[in-house]
């Protein structure tokens, strides 16, 4: 393990896991599986920031029925409804971008919305999706094109500027991803 991932994972247990230690574990559950299930939490939820993983244990008490830890998938799915996992983190977009979808959006110029869309909703986009996918494409390939215009004018505002770095940044994300380049990605 190395010493960022050491770091993050104290962090966790420091923010979140031991102001939950009164909690019991679900009936049923061995202390080695609890002790398990504690420690993917660790691992898996390092990247959010110590003000959400503060509001973490408020969101679980709340929900801890008679002092019972919820179940790992719930816990899961709220704190990325708090904090989005960095898109390496996050599983499921880099599946879509790899997959045979990915390569197609890459080429047809519509990735970095698939991208988008897929760390924000999930499952895979069907056909309705994929058309606002093109659309929404078409729209900042134009929208690329007039602040680059505006920049060589010195016209574009700091927000346009910023849009275009986002963009360029994902762009670069998914090329990684699609070339299998770990250069970047989280330790």
């Amino acid at each position: 393990m190395t010493v960022i991932k050491a770091e993050a994972k104290a962090r966790v247990e420091a923010l979140l896991i031991e102001p939950l230690a009164g909690l019991a574990r679900k009936r049923g559950v061995g202390s080695d599986k609890h002790d398990e299930m504690l420690d993917r939490l660790r691992v898996r939820l390092a990247y959010m920031t110590d003000a959400n993983l503060r509001g973490m244990v408020d969101l679980i008490l709340r929900h801890a029925v008679k002092g019972v830890w919820p179940e790992e998938a719930l816990i899961k799915a709220w704190a990325y409804t708090l904090q989005c996992p960095p898109p390496r983190d996050c599983d499921y977009a880099i599946s879509l971008i790899r997959s045979a979808m990915g390569r197609q959006a890459r080429d047809e110029g519509w990735a970095v919305e698939l991208f988008q869309i897929a760390k924000r909703l999930g499952p895979p986009p069907g056909r309705y999706i994929i058309a606002q996918l093109r659309d929404e494409a078409e729209q900042n390939r134009r929208r690329r094109t007039l602040i680059s215009e505006n920049i060589q004018a010195g016209l574009a505002s700091d927000a346009d500027r910023a849009w275009l770095g986002d963009w360029h940044k994902d762009m670069a994300e998914i090329e990684a991803i699609q070339s299998g380049n770990t250069e970047g990605q989280a330790a």
